[in-house]
């Protein structure tokens, strides 16, 4: 049976009260209390614990559980077989096959989001084939709420992630799954990889630099919960995967971590920044969860603290004169390197006729070198900085032993900064390829949780600062009328967040409807 539009039935209009109804009474009647839960997790992360220990944790709601893997997409779709590979080994043969296969499917049909379309096909399915009778597709009024949970296994681009973020909405969780590196390590040369092959596959899997690739890296940013798991906290999981539930369907009361509170703090300061590269925040925290100082990148003004709107355009930032400081330095420093080569007759007379050819090549290539990743001719001071500084000077002694939460993993400035204050644990959400702070650092940095007399740098563990205000605060009563706690009953409990089954239904047969404009259903009919 393929998806089809439900029957919709035709009533006559209705009063806005009736039978003691009120419209919104009758609208929240239609609601559903399906879920969709989907993961994202770099290559050899403790992704099937998370999904087993997930599993294991909704069925006490009394929840179906379904897991729709779009890895099994690839496999049923991709017609080209799988073939050894030369020199490598046959695991890696099989990794890299499916990964092909994938970014063929999406080239093919230029479609970045089809795998995730085909999930949404299957969740349409499933629901009208829950409500067919004899063989008939249901009415949209027949369709009922269910306790139905599905769980997507797992997420590979942020297209893939925002469309089911824009279809399935505040019914939509996404949960970013990420292990340390050693450990990741480990777990893929049990399968077989060497080490050349397992560094390959990491940096395919965090970001292919194809439009149809994967790209782990930024789809993990875009997360609703991060769960940070490895061997030596996993017993920690199950604990932690029972309060994100709390918080998804608000059963208990659930109050933020001071870790969750200080993320949360920076990712507001950032949107003070006017930057027009990145906007980043940062915030310190004290050794007993008191926020010292937050900061945000953006430039320096005179007596001290950064300019803001109030200051007008007397400040000359980036934005007031409309182009990026940095960039238009680095594109100066590629344009004084080709004059002086220009002046030079060696070369002149090196490449005869070709040489303004040839100059056209240098050019394009010394500015995509790492001349592009220099950072040092900005004006702006940095999110961590600031937060450094403001915070050395109103708390003073405080910062040393505190912990630093950032938007985005440091850079190698600010790394010197962050050792030299005494911070001795940074947290961030999003990678930043141009930072040689490890490299750099290497003896006064670390990104292992565990080795002592160094700064850890983390990636961040909790829930998402974007859903701070939505996850933490309250929309149901927690005491009856005597002032009494109430406690509920998991299994008839519904999400804090609903959707009513039309609206869905209908933005379902968006993504099939998609799927038919690409051909794509047609070929897999016709190729049965």
């Amino acid at each position: 049976m393929s998806a089809q539009p439900l029957r919709i039935e035709r009533k006559e209009p209705q009063t806005i009260q009736a039978k003691g109804k009120t419209t919104r009474d009758k609208i929240e009647k239609t609601f559903t209390e399906e879920i969709v839960l989907a993961i994202c997790a770099p290559i050899g992360s403790l992704k099937d614990k998370v999904i087993s220990t997930l599993e294991d944790k909704i069925k006490l709601y009394n929840y179906d559980i379904q897991i729709i893997s779009l890895s099994q997409f690839i496999i049923d779709h991709f017609k080209k077989k799988h073939e050894p590979i030369k020199g490598k080994t046959e695991a890696f043969s099989k990794l890299k096959h499916k990964i092909e296969g994938g970014n063929s499917l999406r080239e093919e049909f230029k479609n970045r989001s089809l795998l995730a379309e085909l999930a949404i096909k299957e969740i349409n399915l499933d629901r009208n084939q829950a409500f067919t009778r004899e063989g008939e597709l249901p009415l949209a009024t027949e369709i009922a709420s269910r306790r139905k949970c599905y769980i997507i296994d797992s997420l590979k681009n942020k297209e893939e992630l925002l469309l089911f973020r824009s279809i399935y909405k505040d019914l939509f969780y996404s949960f970013s799954v990420f292990s340390p590196k050693n450990e990741r390590f480990n777990k893929l040369q049990s399968i077989g990889l060497s080490i050349d092959e397992i560094k390959e596959l990491m940096l395919i899997d965090d970001y292919e630099d194809n439009k149809f690739g994967q790209d782990v890296r930024n789809t993990f940013v875009e997360a609703d919960f991060f769960i940070r798991v490895s061997d030596k906290n996993v017993d920690q999981l199950s604990a932690k995967i029972e309060r994100y539930l709390h918080i998804i369907f608000e059963s208990n009361v659930v109050t933020p971590y001071h870790d969750e509170y200080a993320m949360y703090v920076a990712k507001s300061a950032a949107g003070n920044s006017a930057c027009l590269s990145r906007q980043v925040g940062a915030s310190i925290m004290s050794k007993d969860g008191i926020i010292l100082s937050k900061g945000w990148n953006d430039v320096p003004k005179f007596q001290g603290n950064l300019y803001s709107e109030q200051d007008g355009v007397k400040d000359k930032r980036c934005f007031h004169d409309g182009f990026c400081s940095n960039d238009k330095m680095k594109d100066d420093l590629t344009s004084k390197i080709i004059d002086l080569i220009k002046e030079d007759s060696t070369f002149k007379e090196m490449w005869g006729a070709n040489f303004d050819k040839t100059i056209g090549e240098l050019n394009q290539l010394i500015r995509n070198s790492r001349v592009k990743d220099l950072i040092e001719f900005s004006r702006s001071v940095h999110a961590e900085m600031h937060a450094i500084i403001t915070g050395s000077q109103v708390c003073g002694e405080k910062i040393r032993g505190s912990k630093l939460f950032t938007t985005t993993y440091p850079c190698h400035n600010c790394a010197r900064h962050i050792i030299v204050s005494g911070i001795t644990e940074v947290y961030y959400i999003e990678p930043y390829a141009k930072s040689l702070g490890i490299d750099l650092h290497s003896d006064a940095i670390t990104e292992d949780e565990i080795e002592p007399n160094k700064v850890r740098l983390l990636l961040y563990d909790g829930v998402a600062p974007r859903r701070y205000l939505e996850f933490f605060s309250k929309s149901r009563d927690r005491k009856d009328q005597k002032g009494i706690k109430i406690n509920h009953d998991l299994t008839k409990i519904g999400p804090k967040f609903k959707m009513t089954l039309q609206a869905l239904s209908t933005l379902e047969q968006q993504a099939i409807h998609s799927l038919n404009e690409s051909g794509f259903i047609n070929e897999q009919q016709e190729a049965k």
